[in-house]
């Protein structure tokens, strides 16, 4: 390994004006202006079925212009003028054929605290300042603030307070990324970006997607579309899937596993009145739609260049600093909680930092929750080197158990872009050490790859490998995946605490998560139950199971078409006559299905009702025409 270059300061840059540019930091936040939402786009969901000339009309009635759609979750984005967010959103909300208009809400990049940085204690040995893998009780660098500033300084933790990942990487190392392949696990890294040219990411990234577009500080080459001019999505890219035992920079947790870049969020210059600061800004518009590609299979001209990734990593949060410097949540957003949901019922695991606020208050995108209530997403909280809770880190207790897992988050070392340490070439490692539930979420996305790994191995011959349609021990793998990590989690520290008491599950283990397979039964099967409400043969459907934990749907139509998901889809017949409909759910102690037969007539006729497993149904209405002039 070539020796260690360090950063000698904030940033060694300066404005033409003079005025010193430096990484914003929770400190510093309650001093400078830093917006909500987009001043000038909002978006808008209407109900399905509403008229396109009603659309149009409400649109010009906003003052709003289409900039793109999110078919999926048939959602617009829509641009209004600056400064006319609320008044335009209040036009929408009076329409009642609009389900929501919401601002295009930022979720925030807050920079760690950086240091001057001296070559850490152990030399060339980076693995072992990797505490959060293999902790020993062995010495390792953290940041030491004090009055006088911010220094590397020397101090060793708990021994086991750690992952067990050498233990783990006995039993799984992932699979060497391919884009097209069901069946190697690979995780889309949702942040600011990332420099793939550094020796640790090199021939790591699957693919380099923008969705957020040049920004007048954020602008990329030819040829690296999600360039990282900010360091956080480097950083949180090596984490999960840094090149392992190459004798060079970190080991990231996934070994093989590769990764897609997503840059959703860009860099933005806020001011105090006299210094510049840089924070990440991350419209929920773009994180939204790169949910929404990152679960769905890409095609160019029929031939299939990239499939789903098995999982999906975010570390971004709703924190927002108020002038008094008070951390306060920012609203969730129904956009970004739905496309997560339909990334969830497409066979996506999502995972997200649980925020930095220090109590218990629901960030997001980490406190999504499907429409019947149930989390859709991996929470993760951080924990330190002594198997405690750091005190920045969001928790949950147990009369609202959101945040699922904790993970190693304090004087986690990563590496940066080669531009933050002046290097030209990319033939050496820049690393730092950062804190955060930011660098806790990635940990667990790379060892949920891994998990993903051993789960395919154990699937028979011919099953599918595809995420959207993976069945394991009679659920979706992506719920296999899931319970795997949360049933294994360490429950007790390594000073004997009680992690149950700040988190539903507990520290990660992902050696405990491969050895051992997810535990079924033991419990209740859950109830399958639904209600169907149908003119002529569109036909809406509702979910209202119960069970443990998080339920999944799948959905046979009876019509020979594909399958669908989710606890609210709607489908359309081809022609009159009588379908059987089957809905399955699933949770973490097995299935349960129930069927009715819906007979069906094209016109205006409608029929509904609602069927249980558990009481066999209250059958339906029949046919009730609902035609103006009774024409049924």
């Amino acid at each position: 390994m070539q020796p260690l270059r360090f950063m000698t300061g904030l940033l060694a840059l300066l404005l033409a004006t003079s005025s010193s540019l430096f990484a914003a930091t929770p400190a510093d936040l309650g001093q400078l202006d830093i917006p909500r939402y987009a001043p000038d786009r909002v978006l808008v969901k209407f109900r399905p079925g509403t008229a396109a000339a009603e659309i149009s009309a409400e649109h010009r009635n906003a003052h709003a212009v289409p900039l793109r759609s999110l078919p999926e979750i048939d959602v617009q984005v829509m641009q209004v003028p600056v400064g006319m967010v609320e008044d335009s959103i209040a036009v929408y909300r009076r329409n009642p054929n609009v389900l929501y208009a919401e601002p295009d809400y930022y979720r925030l990049l807050v920079m760690p605290r950086e240091e001057p940085g001296p070559t850490p204690a152990g030399g060339a040995n980076y693995f072992a300042e990797q505490w959060y893998l293999d902790n020993t009780g062995q010495n390792h660098t953290f940041v030491n603030q004090t009055i006088f500033g911010a220094f590397l300084d020397v101090t060793s933790g708990t021994p086991n307070a750690d992952i067990n990942a050498p233990q783990a990487w006995d039993l799984r190392r992932g699979q060497v990324g391919d884009p097209t392949s069901y069946d190697r696990p690979k995780i889309a890294v949702l942040d600011s970006g990332a420099d793939c040219n550094v020796p640790d990411l090199r021939g790591k990234c699957l693919e380099q997607v923008d969705v957020v577009g040049a920004k007048a500080n954020d602008t990329c080459p030819a040829g690296e579309p999600a360039c990282d001019n900010y360091g956080h999505g480097t950083f949180v890219a090596g984490e999960a899937v840094a090149n392992t035992d190459n004798a060079e920079g970190v080991a990231g947790v996934g070994w093989h596993t590769g990764a897609g870049i997503f840059k959703v969020c860009y860099l933005e210059l806020v001011t105090d009145g006299f210094f510049l600061y840089e924070v990440g800004l991350c419209p929920v518009s773009g994180s939204s739609e790169a949910i929404l590609r990152a679960s769905t299979d890409q095609s160019v001209n029929g031939n299939l260049v990239r499939s789903q990734y098995q999982v999906i990593t975010m570390s971004y949060a709703s924190d927002l600093i108020d002038s008094a410097g008070n951390i306060t949540q920012t609203d969730a957003s129904s956009a970004e909680c739905e496309a997560i949901a339909l990334a969830r019922d497409r066979g996506v695991l999502v995972v997200a930092a649980a925020g930095n606020n220090g109590d218990t208050s629901r960030t997001y995108p980490a406190a999504c929750t499907d429409d019947q209530g149930r989390s859709t997403v991996i929470s993760v909280a951080a924990a330190d080197h002594e198997d405690d809770r750091v005190s920045f880190s969001t928790y949950s207790r147990s009369t609202d158990h959101w945040v699922s897992l904790a993970a190693p988050g304090q004087d986690i070392i990563g590496i940066l872009p080669s531009a933050n340490c002046n290097l030209a070439a990319d033939n050496d490692s820049c690393v730092d050490w950062w804190s955060g539930t930011s660098m806790a979420a990635p940990l667990v996305a790379g060892a949920a790859a891994l998990v993903w790994d051993d789960l395919y191995a154990r699937l028979p011959a011919g099953t599918s490998r595809a995420a959207a349609t993976c069945s394991y021990a009679g659920m979706p793998c992506n719920q296999a995946v899931r319970l795997r990590l949360e049933q294994n989690a360490a429950k007790v520290g390594a000073n004997a605490q009680n992690l149950l008491s700040w988190t539903a599950n507990g520290r990660l283990d992902l050696a405990a998560a491969l050895r051992n397979d997810v535990t079924t039964g033991g419990g209740t099967a859950p109830v399958a139950a639904f209600r169907y409400d149908c003119i002529g043969l569109a036909c809406n459907f509702t979910a209202s199971g119960s069970g443990a934990g998080t339920l999944s749907y799948r959905w046979v139509w009876g019509d020979g078409t594909a399958d669908g998901s989710g606890s609210n889809p709607s489908h359309t017949y081809p022609a009159t006559g009588s379908y059987t409909v089957t809905q399955t759910a699933t949770d973490s102690n097995g299935s349960t299905s129930v069927s009715t037969t819906l007979n069906l007539k094209a016109g205006k006729r409608s029929v509904s009702g609602s069927v249980s497993s558990d009481s066999g149904g209250s059958g339906g209405s029949g046919g009730v025409c609902t035609h103006p002039k009774g024409k049924c």
